[in-house]
């Protein structure tokens, strides 16, 4: 693979010598595109995103090349994005407060209109991080609840 055809982290793994091999380039290729979503969807920005994305599949690489190979490839990837997003969090320092039940705010009406991007995006800022990253995972991307356990290390229940 050629560095300058290369993209995202495929690219900087080009750059240093280490060209990937074919199989592992199949499954960024099928699987950048739904953790770098994932990414966006809990952290709300961009440039973090594709900074997670990118990390995600540097760690991957590394996983790779030790001769891991897991079965569901797509689960494998987004616990290793949630994990870095999770430090990307704690690095940030901006943790929103845990929301007790009895604070809940009230549910939008359903006869009002349907919210808009920004206004969802606002909403998902307001939760705990394992609640937005539980929520993107059941709602955008249609986990199972066992799955979503799997990926925050917590039990069903807690789901």
């Amino acid at each position: 693979m050629e560095a300058s055809r290369a993209r995202g982290p495929l690219r900087r793994l080009a750059l240093i010598g280490r060209p990937a091999d074919r199989s592992f380039e199949q499954l960024y290729r099928r699987h950048a595109r739904d953790v770098y979503q994932y990414a966006l969807a809990v952290l709300s920005n961009p440039a973090d995103a594709e900074d997670v994305t990118q990390t995600t599949f540097l760690n991957a690489y590394r996983a790779f090349q030790k001769g891991e190979r897991p079965e569901k490839p797509h689960n494998w990837l987004i616990a290793i994005a949630h994990n870095v997003c999770r430090m990307r969090w704690r690095q940030a320092g901006s943790r929103p407060r845990e929301v007790a039940l009895e604070e809940a705010p009230e549910p939008v009406a359903l006869d009002q209109e349907s919210p808009d991007l920004a206004e969802v995006l606002t909403a998902l800022a307001q939760l705990s991080f394992n609640q937005r990253a539980a929520l993107v995972m059941r709602e955008l991307e249609g986990r199972s609840y066992q799955e979503i356990s799997e990926v925050l290390g917590v039990s069903v229940s807690a789901v």
